[in-house]
């Protein structure tokens, strides 16, 4: 697979799965613009693309913020030609309790970030997705620890990310743009290179490279 000239956001890429799926795909030869909330780490992330032959960037994005979208495709207007892919890296976590003693303030503000901010992502990039039988848009749930899994908003919003990637599909398939959910049960991997798993990337990667037997709308699950 050889993504030359080829150019994909990942946001959230200062997880653990977002730096592994921007180093695949920078293999590849393609250009990545690192989306995060931390500059720092974002540069950090951005070295490790260093002996890659494409053209990097780093934005701050808060997803939950349309300017912060706006910025982005500021940024892709003036440094790329076109956008061939939106990769979404969701990283839910609240404090390890049960759904029902979350705060009104903690619910809305990882609803926020993780369901209304992709769907503004997804409305305000999606004029950039150009190639349209090329672009993918995919969402990559993090998995959480086994002992939170069911006990914090992480089942609550992923069921939420997976409803809108449907109805996105469903609304862009008209235009042949392709969307994806990515995402976990519980697992027992208790570190973060344990739960980057592989098999996520090689699913994103068979996704870009038109594997025509992964259903778009549907939600993949990784075990």
């Amino acid at each position: 697979m050889d993504l030359t000239n080829k150019t994909y956001i990942v946001s959230g890429a200062t997880t653990y799965l977002g730096r592994e799926v921007a180093l695949e795909l920078a293999t590849k030869n393609a250009n990545i613009i690192l989306a995060g909330l931390d500059y720092s780490e974002l540069e950090d992330v951005k070295a490790t693309l260093s002996d890659t032959t494409g053209e990097h960037e780093i934005v701050l994005l808060e997803q939950s913020k349309e300017i912060d979208w706006l910025d982005v495709v500021q940024k892709i207007e003036d440094s790329y030609e076109s956008l061939n892919g939106i990769i979404l890296v969701h990283s839910i976590f609240t404090d390890d309790k049960t759904v029902y003693n979350v705060s009104f303030n903690e619910f809305s503000e990882v609803m926020y970030e993780h369901v209304w901010g992709t769907y503004l992502g997804i409305r305000t990039l999606r004029p950039l997705l150009k190639i349209e039988n090329d672009a993918k848009i995919i969402n990559v749930i993090e998995p959480s620890f086994e002992e939170v899994f069911e006990r914090n908003l992480y089942y609550t919003v992923t069921g939420a990310i997976e409803a809108l990637t449907h109805s996105t599909a469903i609304e862009l398939s008209r235009e042949d743009v392709d969307v994806y959910a990515l995402s976990y049960r519980p697992t027992y991997k208790t570190t973060e290179e344990e739960r980057a798993n592989q098999k996520a990337i090689k699913k994103i990667k068979a996704i870009i490279d038109h594997d025509k037997d992964i259903p778009t709308g549907e939600t993949i699950i990784i075990s």
